[in-house]
């Protein structure tokens, strides 16, 4: 016989979570009624002999037990409330009461035991279907087994899938929000994050605000990856608990752009600044060299110094260590926060500042012809009251390399005259032309000598053809 198609399937899932060798199950049928009714009974009764309404008893026990409703037990068996039953047919006694209040509405007409062919869950579940509903069953408390159960028999999960939506069964969420979350589509550390987000933010509450709730079905699609979604839930979190309203845009972040708002909200970062968070146009390092400048107490006009998309993160980092330290005025942040100056050029300024340099002298040796290393040992110099600018201007030469500068300083330190001092700067100078020339020469005879070495080996490599050519 083939397979009965009518079977409820509550019948096959309780059964596989149970006893499935150890039962059967009965097809019988009411008057009046319709439809075929079944239920579950023990696979060594014989139908003439057995207590039919001790099985149809159990039955009903057992789906209300693991978490049936009183729909299924009238879909399923044709059970009613006695309060439904015709007044007729109370006085005539012809129904069966079953228990709590529960009744057959008319005369059983038949009760028959399915074949074994008739009744195989394999014709209607595979193996790993049938794995995932013993899973339910063994792990999860009565009255969500069954509606678990189901879900694993319509859908395909693989077994790390039916595992979070058994968490999710075991949470207490809504059926609509696992139902969300118990998408075949989304892999098991998608449904994970889900699931956390349901647990730990109102996000997932079908009965709470509808914004929040078109939020989490808006992440529940698929689209996002499991990555994202962790970071969108630590956002959710943060902002929760920070009493800020959620804003869809968010969305849109990269994960460490998320990361960074999410640190922002935790540090209770202005409102208003958050808004400029959101609007996804800066990197993530500018933001969170914003919030440091923030935490730190920096005002909006310094703020706006750093709100620049182009800003490198080492420029980022420089500008706000020089916002917050505190130390240097107006006029001086407006060098020190140039976007046109690279990041050790910036460096280099700031301490030619700290040097106790007027603007306009750190200026005068930012414009591009020194290395920063070089600006520094100028700036070191400069801040030198003895020297006088006569003397500056023979020590910040671009052709010198600091080491150099910084002994020329120490000559005028010692007393030596500008002319002295142009003379040991031109010996200097003779000297790095005699080393950048010995330098070369030393490249030109290793040249020559890889070159002698390569045509050598050409050499023996075609003396070796020939004998090879010869011998053959």
């Amino acid at each position: 016989m083939p397979y009965d198609e009518n079977i409820p399937i509550e019948l096959q899932l309780l059964r596989l979570g149970s006893d499935i060798d150890g039962t059967a199950i009965a097809r019988y049928s009411i008057e009046g009624d319709y439809w075929p009714r079944y239920c579950i009974m023990d696979a060594l009764d014989d139908v003439d002999t057995m207590d039919i309404s001790g099985a149809i008893e159990e039955t009903l026990h057992s789906i209300l037990d693991n978490g049936g409703t009183q729909d299924d037990v009238r879909r399923i068996m044709g059970l009613v409330p006695e309060s439904e039953i015709e007044p007729d047919t109370l006085e005539s006694g012809e129904y069966t009461s079953i228990d709590l209040g529960l009744c057959l509405d008319g005369a059983l007409l038949s009760f028959n035991e399915l074949v074994s062919s008739e009744i195989d869950p394999h014709d209607v579940l595979n193996d790993q279907q049938i794995e995932n509903i013993q899973t339910a069953f063994n792990n999860l408390e009565p009255e969500h087994r069954l509606p678990a159960s189901k879900l694993m028999s319509q859908h395909s999960f693989t077994g790390w899938q039916a595992y979070q939506v058994c968490k999710a069964f075991e949470s207490g969420l809504d059926s609509d929000t696992i139902d969300l979350i118990a998408n075949p589509e989304l892999n098991h550390a998608q449904m994970r994050e889900l699931r956390l987000i349901a647990q730990r933010t109102p996000f997932a509450d079908p009965h709470g605000s509808p914004y929040n709730y078109d939020i989490f079905k808006t992440l529940a699609t698929g689209e996002m990856d499991a990555g994202k979604l962790h970071v969108a839930r630590n956002l959710m979190q943060f902002a929760d608990f920070g009493g800020i309203p959620f804003d869809r845009e968010w969305l849109h972040l990269d994960p460490e752009q998320a990361r960074a708002l999410a640190y922002a909200i935790r540090d209770d970062v202005p409102i208003d600044a958050l808004e400029g968070y959101a609007s996804g146009k800066y990197p993530a390092h500018l933001m969170e060299a914003i919030r440091m400048a923030l935490n730190e107490g920096a005002e909006q006009q310094d703020i706006a110094r750093l709100l620049n998309p182009a800003l490198s993160e080492e420029q980022a980092w420089n500008f706000c260590s020089v916002i917050c330290s505190g130390r240097f005025s107006p006029e001086q942040l407006d060098v020190l926060c140039d976007p046109s100056k690279p990041a050790d050029y910036i460096q280099a300024m700031r301490s030619g500042f700290v040097y106790g340099l007027d603007t306009t002298t750190v200026l005068r040796y930012a414009d591009g012809r020194f290395l920063p290393e070089q600006m520094d040992a100028i700036y070191i110099a400069a801040g030198d009251e003895s020297l006088t600018p006569e003397m500056l201007d023979v020590i910040a030469d671009p052709s010198l390399d600091p080491d150099s500068m910084t002994a020329l300083k120490v000559s005028f330190q010692q007393g030596a005259t500008i002319a002295d001092v142009q003379h040991e700067k031109q010996d200097m100078q003779g000297s790095i032309k005699e080393d950048a020339v010995k330098s070369s020469t030393l490249h030109d005879v290793a040249r020559e000598s890889r070159d002698a070495s390569a045509r050598l080996g050409s050499d023996n490599r075609e003396s070796k053809a020939a004998e090879r050519e010869e011998l053959e």
